[in-house]
């Protein structure tokens, strides 16, 4: 009889890892040893003897320590493994399909640069020989696996806009125009190989060597929550402000769901919502 560890990381190693982005694959690799940590008598369990009630049970537990975003991963990871379990007849059906997260979980919420900050991290990207990341990012709100993979091929000289080709989700596929300063960016890179952001010994940047850029921004700004999110967050928030159409802000950030983008990625200045606010005394 199939275990909960066996059936999970068969549905991690069959349908996720070959299928989708890496980013995905390692975040539900990730989701399945915390389950696993949390509830090791999974280990050896049988699927045929869950009940829905026992993995509600594990969630209400995670919610003392996790926030809504990690128990929605270990609801979908359960959801779609027992989903595959059933079509492969490993077990008769799905006992996962009504959990709830519950409300103490706390909300993830990513604090988006200011104005005067942002400009302070302007300042201090200038001064950094990767630097020149830091603004692609701020004013194209890629996430930072996008900017990884981001080839020369990707790059419309003639449409001034990238191609977005790999991304988390598949509305995550898309083109993005490029503001003037962003296009010289591109422009002003060597040719060291087929991906148009390299580290400083020539070769394709990752995410650790996005992780040291943050790490030295943050030394040099003393915003010490700096994070390559951060720029994707403080780009939706400038464009909110200027009075973007949601649904276009939704585009260029790769969502489906406006109503996400906005709960998410959007958390405007204190002074512009006292300017919006004062927009009713108008006559």
């Amino acid at each position: 009889m199939i275990t909960v560890k066996e059936m999970l990381y068969e549905w991690l190693q069959v349908y996720v890892k070959p299928c989708r982005a890496t980013n995905t694959y390692l975040c539900y690799q990730g989701t399945i040893e915390r389950i696993l940590k949390q509830a090791p008598e999974y280990r050896t369990k049988p699927i045929t003897d869950i009940q829905e009630i026992e993995i509600q049970k594990l969630l209400n537990t995670l919610s003392l320590v996790y926030s809504k975003s990690t128990l929605r991963k270990v609801r979908t990871v359960f959801h779609e493994a027992f989903d595959a379990a059933v079509r492969n007849n490993d077990c008769s059906r799905n006992p996962i399909n009504c959990l709830t997260i519950p409300k103490r979980a706390s909300e993830k919420k990513v604090r988006a640069l200011t104005y005067a900050e942002q400009k302070q991290v302007e300042s201090a990207a200038i001064k950094d020989p990767l630097g020149h990341i830091v603004i692609f990012l701020l004013y194209t709100g890629l996430r930072a696996s996008e900017l990884c993979n981001l080839q020369w091929k990707d790059y419309d000289q003639s449409g001034e806009k990238i191609h977005i080709n790999m991304s988390k989700t598949s509305a995550g596929i898309r083109a993005i125009p490029l503001l003037p300063i962003a296009k010289k960016i591109i422009e002003q890179r060597p040719h060291f190989c087929d991906y148009i952001f390299t580290s400083t010994i020539k070769k394709p940047v990752t995410k650790t060597v996005l992780q040291k850029l943050s790490y030295r921004m943050r030394r040099a700004t003393g915003i010490n929550w700096i994070t390559t999110h951060v720029y994707r967050h403080s780009f939706a928030t400038r464009l909110v402000e200027k009075g973007v159409n949601y649904k276009a802000l939704a585009a260029l950030l790769g969502h489906t769901d406006i109503a996400f983008t906005l709960q998410r990625y959007t958390d405007a200045e204190e002074d512009f919502l006292r300017k919006q606010i004062f927009l009713l005394d108008k006559k």
